[in-house]
């Protein structure tokens, strides 16, 4: 009996150097019956032209969504998951394109939720360039600073996170989802563009009770940490990281926990940031804080 049919959902920008291992592995998975959305926002390198080739060399459907401009990643995935509800799709698979799979990634990580009754799961993810580090083991929020944590991130394997569990977090970098939760909690919040997108969706899924999300160890893959966006430091990263903390604080951090929040975040800039950032980079940093307030203050 042919399995259900899954949407795997990548948001491409400029991905042109990751997009060969992505279109192999994914062409090698045991798991067949699904189809790749390709949202691409308007790249300037050869990703679209580089994919159409590797998408005629796999045996698996490709449909290719292109932007007429850089919509984000937010905003792209939810272009990719309508397309895919529209298509029939039971599940919806969001995954980064600069990921590496082994043949079950897929099937296994399918298995697993039904098997822990969830609607959402992730797998193990190890660092590309270091397949004994973990980059993410599941995760979850931390209470102080209001933002998030992997499990296990920067240990090397022991086995130690060889247990499948319920958590709280984990980005969306690869996650596979029930195509019923999009009914009940919504699509991603395009005003993040890049970076918290996932965090706050996560948030209304799983934080607010009403989605079970799991980690399965057996499923495992690598990622290619940031290797679209410049890396962590870069000013872009620097820039909507730090404005979409603040503007997912704003909208789900209420009450003494927001006042305890800003004082952590004064904190933590007057005795750390100053220390570790140049001039350029700490007006940046005051920038992104200021537009993360009014991104929440004028939201229409």
């Amino acid at each position: 009996m042919e399995r259900e049919k899954i949407g795997i959902v990548t948001v491409l920008y400029n991905s042109e150097s990751v997009l060969e291992d992505f279109f192999r592995t994914l062409n090698e998975q045991t798991y067949k019956n699904f189809i790749l959305y390709l949202v691409d926002n308007n790249s300037n390198d050869l990703s679209v032209s580089k994919g159409r080739e590797y998408s005629g060399k796999v045996d698996f459907e490709c449909k290719w969504l292109l932007q007429n401009e850089n919509v984000g990643v937010a905003e792209g995935n939810n272009i990719g998951i309508k397309a895919a509800l529209a298509d029939g799709c039971n599940y919806i698979l969001l995954s980064n394109n600069d990921v590496v799979l082994q043949g079950k990634t897929i099937e296994v990580l399918l298995d697993g939720m039904l098997s822990m009754n969830a609607s959402m799961a992730v797998p193990k993810i190890y660092y590309w360039d270091n397949p004994q580090k973990i980059w993410m083991a599941g995760g979850g929020f931390q209470w102080l600073q209001f933002s998030t944590f992997h499990r296990g991130e920067g240990c090397f394997d022991k086995g130690q996170y060889n247990k499948k569990i319920s958590i709280k977090y984990a980005p969306t970098c690869f996650m596979l989802i029930n195509a019923t939760v999009f009914a009940r909690v919504g699509f991603m919040d395009k005003r993040y563009f890049v970076y918290y997108d996932d965090t706050d969706f996560v948030w209304r899924s799983v934080k607010l009770g009403i989605e079970k999300l799991v980690y399965i160890p057996e499923s495992v893959l690598l990622h290619k940490v940031s290797s679209c966006t410049g890396g962590a430091e870069s000013d872009f990263s620097i820039y909507y990281s730090k404005r979409n903390h603040i503007y997912f604080a704003r909208k789900f951090c209420h009450g003494i926990h927001f006042i305890i929040f800003t004082c952590y975040l004064i904190v933590h800039f007057l005795f750390r940031k100053l220390f570790l950032y140049d001039r350029k980079k700490l007006i940046l940093i005051l920038r992104s804080y200021k537009d993360g307030w009014n991104l929440y203050k004028y939201r229409s």
